[in-house]
């Protein structure tokens, strides 16, 4: 049965200017919350690292690999995603909202999600309570990091607190059926997704050196959090009244990952 938690995970090439390392989108931001603001359900949000956490993280050659990466490399990834969702944080209290925000390593143990520590973030929504977690360079076990990047937290989440919601912002309208028509694919079941797919979708998005792995990792994930009973939404952040129209179940350019129970 699904909770009434909505997840929205803000995505990194909407928040930050990727071509300008360590940069936020102020404006971009600021549209965005004032949209969270009108949706009247208890919200968890993610943030993904743009061109904070992962200008740093190809800087110091970090992956999602757990390894024994550069101490300093650590340091500097981490304290950007720090500095993000600060910026974050300032931005949505402006606009009358309540962040709160959770490193994610404050509910992992051993690199695995607690599912006590996760069902506290539930519990925090019930005042008003937005908590903000973010990907993040975490450590896993003997002096051994990982990069975990905003969309595996989604499936993390998504899969203890079974929202009502799961939604990823991105910067286009949705996926393509081919990158010539660019028509949008309305609707995807997992059982029905070939690699292909995939290939075409990483082409879109112009991420394949995203060392989180750009949106070949988003539709990974999107499936996962669907093969689990969540339907999943990408929908276009950089034009926020699609987050009210979801919730008021008017029509919207995006794509749909149906849930396999449904």
């Amino acid at each position: 049965m699904s909770s009434q938690v909505v997840l929205i995970k803000l995505g990194g090439s909407i928040i930050t200017n990727k071509d300008k390392p360590l940069t936020a989108n102020h404006h971009a931001i600021s549209d965005l919350a004032k949209s969270i603001s009108r949706i009247k359900r208890p919200l968890i949000l993610v943030h993904g690292g743009g061109s904070f956490g992962h200008y740093w993280s190809v800087k110091f050659e970090m992956h999602t690999k757990p390894e024994k990466y550069s101490s300093k490399g650590i340091s500097k990834v981490h304290s950007s995603m720090l500095d993000l969702n600060k910026i974050i944080n300032e931005i949505f209290e402006k606009e009358g909202l309540y962040p709160y925000s959770v490193p994610p390593f404050s509910f992992l143990n051993k690199g695995k999600p607690s599912r006590l520590k996760i069902k506290e973030l539930e519990i925090m929504t019930e005042h008003n309570i937005i908590p903000i977690t973010y990907g993040d360079v975490v450590h896993m076990h003997e002096n051994k990091y990982s990069i975990l990047s905003g969309d595996v937290i989604m499936r993390l989440l998504s899969n203890i607190l079974n929202p009502y919601k799961a939604i990823f912002t991105i910067n286009v309208d949705g996926l393509y059926n081919n990158l010539i028509e660019k028509k949008i694919i309305q609707e995807i079941k997992p059982s029905n997704f070939n690699i292909k797919n995939k290939k075409i979708i990483m082409k879109q998005m112009g991420e394949i050196n995203d060392v989180t792995g750009g949106m070949k990792r988003k539709v990974e994930e999107a499936i996962k959090i669907a093969q689990h009973g969540n339907d999943v939404i990408f929908l276009n952040g950089l034009h926020p009244s699609n987050l009210e129209k979801v919730f008021k179940g008017k029509k919207i350019k995006g794509t749909i990952f149906k849930a396999n129970n449904k």
